[in-house]
């Protein structure tokens, strides 16, 4: 019955030692920008998201610079033949790059419609989904050195075997010119 007290005294330091290790504690959210040049500015947890626009404390904020593919453009796979979303990819990467938060300066009101250039503990928003591959550089956009790194790389949508609806497929071929 004595060897029991000891040897709880023996595992206490080892119990204590495991107590005060503490978990990795998540990223912090990204916060705007203090200078943000007098626009306003929302930031934490995305509530909705679809491929080029989020959900942020109830405003719905559209990516400035970007363009993804609609619901109803279907892409295909060269292999297998088989037609899927081509916004289902945009989506995952969406859903991958805001788990952790998101900053989004408020840029422009139009059609209805709030756009904001958004940033991630990752980088720029819009940026990131170009790079992947999973939207597109507007025309004229701050992206479209991101696009033809992506094009170059074959990514996401980009990759040689995807079959790209016609808008998609004529920027690949004019950003490719360009180059």
């Amino acid at each position: 019955m004595r060897a029991l007290p000891l040897l709880l005294l023996a595992l206490l330091p080892a119990v204590a030692n495991a107590q005060t290790a503490a978990p990795t504690p998540p990223p912090p959210l990204p916060r705007c920008a203090e200078d943000a040049d007098g626009t306003a500015c929302a930031w934490g947890r995305a509530e909705a998201f679809d491929a080029g626009s989020l959900q942020l404390h109830g405003l719905s904020v559209s990516l400035i610079g970007i363009t993804v593919p609609g619901r109803k453009d279907l892409c295909a796979s060269r292999a297998s033949r088989e037609e899927f979303d081509c916004a289902r990819l945009a989506k995952r990467k969406m859903a991958d790059l805001v788990r952790n938060g998101v900053a989004c300066e408020l840029l422009d009101v139009g059609g209805g419609e709030l756009w904001g250039r958004c940033r991630t503990v990752e980088g720029d928003l819009g940026r990131l989904l170009v790079q992947a591959g999973v939207a597109r550089a507007a025309k004229d956009g701050p992206y479209e050195d991101s696009q033809l790194q992506a094009i170059n790389a074959k990514r996401g949508l980009w990759a040689g075997d995807v079959v790209l609806p016609r808008d998609w497929d004529n920027a690949r071929h004019k950003a490719l010119d360009k180059d």
